[in-house]
């Protein structure tokens, strides 16, 4: 089901970005060792055209419903950030049991003149907390594994849930 969902949404970012068929070579997955790239998220945070904001500190992430509350509908965890080459086997290595593969990376760097293996990331976020209404629920999926691509000079992240298959587009904010 993960592979599905996954592939649906490789198909969608696909479309979504034209499906410029250019020919490159990339060298994916070189023997560099995986990981943690340096953390350029730590200290910013980032918002969504429907207001909702993700702040990101050192090494935790809080996601609000609503950028003008923070007291309240809110996920917060831990995450890791890799990028390039470490986020490539990341994904296809420590997160094996999605289904993704460094040809199916390759394929869509190469069907996107935006997206390559430099600004490819990977986010291992893994919540302890949930408040909706003002009440800690129980969690029932910690890990929730993000992909995709910083984009225009650090200043958009989109992204994709690995776990639902839902698209983001998050605008740096500071």
């Amino acid at each position: 089901m993960k592979k599905m969902k996954f592939l649906l949404l490789l198909i969608l970012v696909l479309v979504i970005s034209g499906c410029k068929f250019i020919k490159v070579n990339i060298n994916i997955g070189n023997n560099e060792t995986n990981k943690v790239s340096k953390n350029e998220m730590a200290n910013t945070t980032w918002r969504t055209s429907t207001n909702s904001e993700v702040v990101f500190t050192d090494d935790r992430i809080t996601w609000y419903q609503s950028a003008d509350n923070h007291n309240d509908n809110y996920y917060a965890g831990t995450y890791k950030y890799y990028r390039g080459s470490a986020a490539v086997k990341y994904i296809t290595e420590d997160l094996s049991e999605y289904g993704v593969t460094k040809d199916e990376l390759n394929a869509l760097f190469i069907r996107n003149e935006s997206y390559d293996e430099s600004n490819f990331v990977v986010f291992d976020i893994r919540y302890d907390t949930f408040i909706l209404s003002g009440r800690n629920q129980e969690i029932s999926r910690p890990l929730v594994p993000w992909y995709g691509f910083i984009l225009q000079d650090g200043t958009i992240l989109d992204v994709a849930n690995m776990n639902t298959a839902a698209y983001y587009k998050f605008t740096k904010v500071n």
